[in-house]
C-alpha cells in the first residue's frame, strides 16, 4: 500500500491537480445550490481524486516539494490534537458551506467561501513558509471568487 500511496503523492505535485481543486469546489457548491445529489457527489468526488489524476510531473519546484510534504504529513499519522482539530474544522467548515448553500442562503454561503479561502492561505503560509505561496493563492482565489460573487448580488 504504501508505494501506491508514495506514487499517488507524487501525482499531486503536478500543478494541474491544484487547479481542479477549486472547480470541483464550484462544483460541489453549485450542486448544493441546485439541490442535486448528482451533482453534489461528483464535485466531492472530484475534489477527493483529482489529486491523483495526472501523471508524475517531470520537474517539480522545491516549495511545491515543500507544500506537499508539508500537506503529506498533516493528514497521515501520528495524530496530533492540532492535525484532528485543523482536520476536523475544514470537514465543519465545508458541511456548514454545504448546508448554506443547499438551503439556499447564498450570502451566507458566499461569506463562508471568503473566509474558508482566506483561512486555507494563512494556513498555507503558516505551515509551510515561503513554500506555501502557491497553495495560498488558490485561498485568495477563493476568497476573491466569493466576494465578486458576494458583492454582485442584487
Amino acid at each position: 500500500m504504501r508505494p501506491l500511496l508514495t506514487r499517488l503523492w507524487e501525482r499531486h505535485k503536478n500543478p494541474w491537480s491544484w487547479f481542479m481543486r477549486p472547480l470541483f469546489g464550484v462544483v460541489m457548491f453549485y450542486g448544493a445550490w441546485l439541490q442535486s445529489w448528482p451533482v453534489l457527489l461528483l464535485g466531492v468526488l472530484g475534489l477527493a481524486t483529482s489529486w491523483c489524476w495526472f501523471p508524475k510531473p517531470v520537474k517539480v519546484h522545491p516549495w511545491v516539494e515543500r507544500f506537499i510534504d508539508v500537506e503529506k504529513a498533516y493528514v497521515t499519522p501520528p495524530w496530533t490534537l492540532a492535525k484532528v482539530s485543523a482536520l476536523l474544522a475544514v470537514l465543519v467548515l465545508m458541511i456548514v458551506s454545504l448546508a448554506a448553500f443547499w438551503h439556499r442562503s447564498l450570502q451566507l454561503g458566499l461569506i463562508l467561501m471568503f473566509f474558508g479561502g482566506l483561512a486555507k492561505s494563512v494556513w498555507s503560509l503558516k505551515v509551510a513558509g515561503q513554500a506555501g505561496l502557491f497553495a495560498a493563492a488558490f485561498g485568495v482565489f477563493w476568497a476573491l471568487l466569493a466576494a465578486v460573487l458576494f458583492f454582485r448580488l442584487p
